[in-house]
């Protein structure tokens, strides 16, 4: 049950790594674009012979402050891969080591506990459809038929059916240790 719930997970983090990598391209194509457009414009100056102030030259210097504005802006590629898809990536990475780690206990689950419980159902209406004979003919409950040997199978089963529910909540004990001890021994968390 914990596994397709992670592994949806996984997937869902993958497309939004996706997704902001494809933003980031964006950022990098835009900052490389008005890096052009900055170097073109920073090297064009305004012959001498034109007004200093309140001209032609206002306008080229106006351009070169939307355009060191607009490379600030463009520049944000570095930090959407630094910030977000790296975090994001760092969360796939502990959901795959967590998958990993219900990948290797899912072994120690395995039972027949519902094989058993389907036994002992089976058994227990078994029982009952021979008590229902014996009230109407007594004499015919003899043999497999006969409510006392079905009831002891019954209660052999049942027996059965305890130990093997005994043993799973065991091995999900064992189980949630370990991982606790686990996570607890991991560098960078808190310990207390």
């Amino acid at each position: 049950m914990l596994i397709p719930l992670k592994t949806a997970w996984r997937k869902l983090l993958k497309d939004l790594v996706v997704y902001f990598r494809e933003i980031q391209v964006t950022y990098d194509v835009r900052a490389k674009a008005v890096q052009r457009m900055s170097s073109v414009i920073n090297a064009t100056n305004g012959p001498p012979e034109l007004l200093r102030q309140g001209g032609i030259n206002d306008a080229i210097n106006v351009l070169r402050n939307f355009n060191r504005i607009a490379l600030t802006e463009a520049n944000r590629a570095k930090e959407i891969e630094e910030d977000v898809i790296g975090q994001l990536n760092l969360l796939r990475n502990d959901l795959n080591q967590k998958i990993r780690e219900i990948k290797g206990l899912s072994g120690d689950f395995k039972n027949s506990v519902e094989r058993e419980r389907d036994n002992s159902r089976r058994m227990v209406e078994s029982l009952g459809g021979a008590l229902r004979a014996a009230e109407h003919d007594p004499v015919g409950a003899s043999g497999k038929g006969d409510p006392f040997i079905l009831r002891l199978g019954v209660d052999r089963q049942v027996e059965k059916q305890i130990d093997e529910e005994n043993y799973l909540h065991r091995v999900c004990e064992r189980a949630i240790k370990r991982v606790i001890t686990t996570n607890l021994s991991q560098p960078g968390l808190p310990q207390s």
